[in-house]
């Protein structure tokens, strides 16, 4: 998921963005960049790479680099955003269609984590990028230099992660990079939009 902040704030894939940045490059100082991706470790989808990236590293490197503020929310925080049993709990509240779907669909995902990454309850990765552009004071950021990694044949799309400061001056920090979010409030948010969503719910007519 990667939103664009402006006067409206948009979804888009990372393609888009890149097309956007190389075509009205003015755009970089009207907008900001939010995105769920990257790794500053071990990835999903390949050792060190994560799957937003790794679909189009080179799509992301022109957005990485665009001049436009860019906020990136890496799996080691989306890892925490844990759908634990106290929060079907609070889904499952309201006895509807719509909720009932909905947990339908996290169970399906569990069992998927379970059996690919040995996770005991599975994370919910893109609204934690949402959530950050609604709140942004829960999230702990650390500015720092980001590099996409796209001409090894070992990690295409490893997001390179200067974490210590020991890149050249030549490179300076470009990124602000999520280390940790309010996880018990995140789901407040959540589950305060789930039931909103609810209350309108075609599902439940």
């Amino acid at each position: 998921c990667v939103c664009v902040c402006a006067r409206a704030r948009v979804s888009w894939d990372m393609m888009e963005k890149a097309l956007l940045a190389s075509l009205y490059p003015e755009v970089a100082g009207m907008a900001e960049v939010v995105l769920m991706g990257g790794a500053m470790g071990v990835g999903n989808t390949g050792p060190v790479m994560e799957f937003n990236i790794q679909t189009d590293p080179e799509a992301a490197s022109i957005v990485f680099n665009a001049g436009w503020p860019v906020t990136m929310i890496p799996i080691e925080v989306t890892h925490t955003a844990l759908v634990e049993p106290n929060v079907l709990t609070r889904i499952q509240s309201r006895d509807t269609p719509f909720c009932s779907t909905i947990c339908r669909l996290l169970l399906f995902f569990r069992d998927t984590y379970r059996d690919v990454f040995q996770f005991e309850d599975p994370p919910l990765h893109d609204p934690c990028a949402v959530a950050y552009c609604i709140r942004p004071d829960l999230f702990t950021v650390k500015r720092m230099r980001v590099d996409i990694e796209t001409k090894s044949e070992l990690s295409p799309g490893q997001t390179v992660c200067d974490i210590w400061g020991q890149c050249p001056p030549d490179k300076p920090k470009n990124v602000d990079v999520v280390m940790r979010m309010d996880v018990p409030k995140f789901w407040d948010i959540m589950i305060t939009a789930l039931h909103a969503a609810d209350d309108v719910s075609c599902m439940n007519l």
